[in-house]
């Protein structure tokens, strides 16, 4: 049975939703032969293909002939038909989906709902009828999710013709071998986006390292992570997971998504040997941002967490700089307030947490009195608490309103982790500063030489996320990975949340709110 993921037909509105657009398509019920589904019009108005006549007829579709009918993203394919109308020009298209998560935000939170797709066509390019009513043309299948999409010949705006190309699945890894620690790059392409096609899963020497995804990547995942072990060959596997807990799926090939791997000899997985060369020590602890061009740059008045969602009017106010870790010293700029008045300065947040009844409310922390000059400005330095992170306000009030707000973004750092040379059996701490309290902010998911552990809070500590750990394994360097985890959603078919989000850096909710978390690559040396 064929699963539709949060799919919205018609382009409904929802009312404050934020949505960030990548695209994808459906996959057919059989590997090799395209899928029959319903048409899906093209999305642009000058070339809208109608599927029935004036008179309400149904036109004849023909079938085009695609050679060969599956390959890789950016494989040629040619496409031939007979049949149709002399002299004219055909315009080919590619069906596929507009691909978003679905997420809501609201003052006290930002929630996460589910992975959204909608249908759609994109143009592959045109070509000219002969006289005899055949045309032939070469294009390349694009980047875009794994398995069937539907193609169709568009003549004078109505569906003529209809065909189908299967993108297959793809993996790769670099580099094959290094030091211990040292990045392995993978990239996938051709991941789907029905049912059990868009979940993946990366092990490591037979452990499970997390999910990998690629909703807004339009079916490609590139991330990395670190070789982890003595010196010698180790594995590492790339195949399904499971919607419904953290894991590989073992037996895809015995699964009806045994497709997905039919292409590759085991018919199970993508499967790779990275060769430890040596262990040169713990290299140096590392934060690692997401691509700086993944992540939406806000307006002003964007939605956002502890922002009033009605419009203050009186003043404009800068904060420089506006985003840091926490204890950054900024300087708040503001006109058009009252002139020769006192002022307060304070930094909104959330207190509470999600496990008892009394939940969690907006609190807000005094941080300077000030009084504007003569002609309404005011420049003040604060400093930012140590508190949570994510998106909070800073707010000049005066004892009955609110003068103005300025966003300012708390960012995650590392305090510390102590000792860095333990035994086996002793314990060590992590201490990290300004995690959030929403559902895309609120976790951190730990893995120990590329094995899952577990995940951690920041909510109810403020920020403050303190791990206690012990030291395992053979003597020599071993490494700890914190990832960017969602905390909780609600997908229709569920998602792996609280585990690590592998693909963090390209494709993750929290990108198309501005949210730059990064994910901890750190190490300890264990000895005698």
């Amino acid at each position: 049975m064929k699963t539709t993921i949060g799919r919205i037909r018609g382009g409904m509105a929802i009312a404050g939703l934020s949505l960030v657009l990548a695209s994808g398509l459906p996959a057919a019920e059989r590997a090799d032969a395209p899928a029959v589904r319903p048409t899906v019009p093209p999305t642009t108005p000058s070339s809208v293909a109608q599927t029935s006549k004036s008179d309400g007829a149904r036109a004849a579709i023909k079938l085009l002939k695609i050679e060969p009918v599956k390959g890789y993203v950016g494989d040629p394919f040619t496409i031939n038909a007979d049949g149709l109308p002399a002299g004219k020009k055909v315009e080919f298209f590619w069906s596929t989906v507009d691909a978003t998560y679905l997420t809501k935000v609201v003052t006290d939170n930002v929630e996460y709902h589910e992975r959204k797709y909608d249908e759609k066509r994109v143009s592959l390019g045109s070509a000219m009828i002969d006289a005899q009513g055949r045309v032939n043309a070469k294009f390349s299948a694009p980047e875009d999710f794994g398995e069937v999409h539907d193609i169709f010949a568009v003549v004078d705006g109505q569906d003529a013709a209809r065909g189908g190309f299967r993108i297959l699945r793809s993996a790769s890894i670099t580099p094959s071998e290094g030091p211990l620690g040292t990045p392995i790059t993978v990239t996938v392409k051709g991941i789907g986006w029905q049912g059990f096609e868009q979940f993946m899963a990366l092990r490591y020497d037979n452990k499970y390292s997390g999910e990998i995804s690629a909703v807004t990547t339009k079916g490609t995942a590139v991330f990395q992570f670190r070789a982890a072990g003595g010196p010698g060959k180790h594995i590492v596997q790339l195949n399904n997971s499971t919607a419904y807990a953290p894991g590989a799926y073992l037996n895809t090939q015995q699964s009806p998504q045994a497709y997905i791997y039919s292409h590759i000899d085991n018919q199970q997985e993508f499967r790779f040997v990275f060769t430890v060369t040596k262990d040169a020590g713990p290299p140096p602890d590392k934060l690692h941002w997401p691509d700086a061009g993944r992540i939406a740059q806000l307006k002003a008045d964007a939605p956002r967490t502890t922002m009033t969602m009605k419009a203050v009017t009186a003043g404009a106010s800068t904060l420089t700089p506006a985003a840091g870790p926490v204890n950054t010293q900024t300087t708040l700029r503001a006109s058009g307030l009252p002139p020769n008045s006192e002022v307060g300065v304070h930094f909104v947040t959330a207190r509470g947490n999600r496990m008892t009844p009394s939940g969690w409310n907006l609190d807000s922390v005094p941080l300077a009195t000030a009084t504007t000059k003569s002609d309404g400005s005011l420049t003040a330095n604060i400093k930012i608490p140590d508190d949570l992170g994510g998106w909070h306000v800073v707010k000049i009030v005066t004892r009955d309103r609110v003068l103005s707000e300025v966003p300012f973004y708390v960012e995650q750092s590392l305090a510390t982790i102590t000792p860095k040379r333990v035994k086996v059996g002793d314990a060590f701490t992590i201490q990290i500063k300004g995690v959030g309290w929403t559902e895309l902010d609120n976790t951190l998911a730990v893995s120990y030489d590329n094995a899952v552990l577990g995940y951690a809070c920041g909510f109810n500590s403020n920020g403050d996320v303190t791990i206690n750990l012990v030291a395992s394994g053979q003597p020599g360097t071993h490494l700890i990975d914190l990832y960017p985890a969602i905390y909780k959603g609600r997908d229709r078919v569920p998602w792996n949340y609280q585990t690590p989000f592998l693909t963090y850096a390209r494709d993750f909710p929290a990108l198309a709110h501005g949210y730059r978390l990064p994910a901890y690559r750190l190490a300890i040396e264990v000895v005698e």
